[in-house]
């Protein structure tokens, strides 16, 4: 799935053919700064430097993770749903980053839309799960083969993806967002994030493709608490 700021580039378009004397490159960078563009800004305290984290292993906050995947409806807006149940670790190496591997499991039955019919229930959520094969393969499971280091905080995380009792590679984009000792824990908690595209129709599921796509963006952020 891809982004573009179509105002913008009508706006471009348009300055185009004016003659007007471009404005000082000061002036130009104050204007179109965006602190959104930046995102929230990490608290103080929190190392982005993944060597101050500590090696070794890591289990997955699941109260403070959320694995949530978009579709595209009628090739329009973005239908976002999540899965509630997952659970995880990681083998941290700091010191070479690219040694580090994750595994999660989600339960397959927990995907969440928000959605309730007339009576009140969860019917959509369960037609979805049976469309994932809850019910024979009562587990998603992601098991990481290889990193790469891409940057000082991010890497491209490739692994088996297992639902619908099918297993296929994926490749993640994984963002790496800082640690931290947390007194209250008594330990130290490091937070990352994660991204890849999929086809659904590559493990078997091809429910509503015609409403849907085949295409299935899965946002992941998640905080692994040393053991």
């Amino acid at each position: 799935m891809r982004f573009a700021i179509l105002g913008a580039a009508l706006l471009l378009a348009a300055c185009a053919t004016t003659q007007a004397a471009a404005p000082p490159a000061a002036a130009t960078a104050s204007s179109t700064a965006s602190p959104i563009a930046a995102g929230i800004a990490p608290s103080e305290g929190v190392s982005r430097n993944p060597a101050d984290a500590p090696a070794g292993a890591y289990t997955l906050d699941s109260r403070h993770a959320s694995v949530v995947w978009r579709v595209r409806h009628l090739g329009l807006g973005l239908y976002t749903a999540r899965f509630d149940t997952v659970s995880g670790s990681l083998t941290f190496d700091p010191a070479n980053p690219a040694n580090s591997s994750v595994s999660a499991t989600i339960a397959a039955n927990s995907v969440s839309t928000g959605l309730l019919d007339q009576q009140g229930e969860r019917a959509f959520d369960r037609e979805i799960a049976e469309a994932f094969g809850a019910a024979a393969h009562p587990n998603i499971a992601f098991v990481s083969r290889s990193a790469q280091v891409t940057g000082s905080a991010g890497g491209l995380i490739t692994g088996d993806l297992t639902f619908n009792g099918q297993t296929h590679p994926v490749t993640l984009e994984a963002t790496f967002h800082g640690g931290r000792f947390v007194t209250l824990r008594g330990k130290h908690v490091i937070g990352f994030s994660g991204r890849t595209i999929i086809r659904r129709s590559e493990w078997g599921v091809s429910n509503w493709l015609a409403f849907t796509g085949d295409e299935v963006e899965i946002l992941i952020d998640a905080e692994f608490i040393k053991d």
